[in-house]
């Protein structure tokens, strides 16, 4: 799959790779939201990190509604951003190109319609616990608002996971926060795309021995989904032979290290970080 990337040109300053944050936002005819909630994104990440202490990297994967015209856009009024520009839809790729023109020590993945702020706020003062920070839709009902067929769907997939691969936990498509240079090897080596990149990723990076957290996230559905429900099975099916293929592999490098906090506990961010620089036992 061929990709290119556009810079700010002169509005980039020479320090602009030392940033400490990345953006990767993956985009498929996005045209009606897009520039409105970059902009709620944006407003965020000033208080986050502080203004313009951070960086878009906005990756176009084929869209045929003007969204990379607004991706264009986008990199002028942010100044320090990123466009890369897939020839063809697929969205694992497309974070895949977007991790991979990243130069930050850290990078959240977000979709330009789903977030979940408390969590990203979080990820943010705890990062340095942590190697990838994983908000999981699954992890606490109470915040899952998807169609009862979509939470059959993401339960038959997740348990698929817990039973080829030993997976521990609840959910592997939910936003991140990555130390980029702790999992830049993982990220270098990872072979599949579309929607199980991001699950090889976080096999690869629990079987490493990575730190991981991960942490109930908001999800409410916003809009209808692209596939039909059982072509997303099909798909599934075929995407996790050839995954089964892929990680037989990788093997276990020793005990996971596979941690996890409550939706309460998040919420408060002092008595999370106090469990944290606790002594374990």
């Amino acid at each position: 799959m061929k990709f290119t990337t556009l810079n700010s040109g002169s509005h980039k300053p020479e320090n602009a790779d030392d940033l400490p944050v990345s953006i990767v936002i993956p985009l498929y005819n996005e045209r009606a939201i897009l520039i409105h909630n970059l902009e709620l994104l944006a407003h965020f990440f000033d208080q986050l990190v502080g203004e313009r202490n951070w960086l878009f990297i906005l990756v176009d994967n084929g869209s045929t509604d003007g969204t990379e015209k607004l991706v264009e856009d986008a990199v002028t009024q942010w100044p320090l951003s990123r466009g890369v520009f897939l020839d063809k839809p697929n969205y694992g790729a497309a974070l895949k190109a977007g991790l991979r023109s990243a130069t930050s020590q850290w990078v959240y993945m977000v979709d330009i319609e789903q977030w979940d702020f408390p969590f990203m706020t979080w990820a943010w003062e705890n990062r340095d616990h942590f190697d990838m920070l994983l908000g999981s839709k699954r992890a606490d009902s109470t915040l899952n608002h998807q169609y009862p067929y979509r939470r059959l769907l993401s339960a038959g997939l997740n348990g698929m996971l817990q039973l080829l691969f030993g997976y521990s936990g609840t959910d592997t498509h939910g936003p991140k926060l990555l130390n980029r240079q702790s999992l830049n090897s993982i990220i270098q080596v990872c072979q599949l795309d579309r929607g199980q990149f991001d699950t090889e990723l976080v096999l690869r990076a629990t079987r490493s021995r990575k730190r991981l957290v991960e942490v109930p996230v908001e999800y409410r559905e916003s809009r209808p989904h692209r596939n039909w429900m059982i072509k997303k099975i099909v798909w599934n099916l075929f995407a996790l032979r050839r995954l089964h293929r892929v990680m037989q592999a990788v093997p276990f490098e020793g005990q996971v290290r596979y941690y996890r906090f409550t939706r309460e506990e998040i919420d408060n961010l002092t008595a999370a970080t106090e469990i944290l620089e606790s002594p374990r036992v």
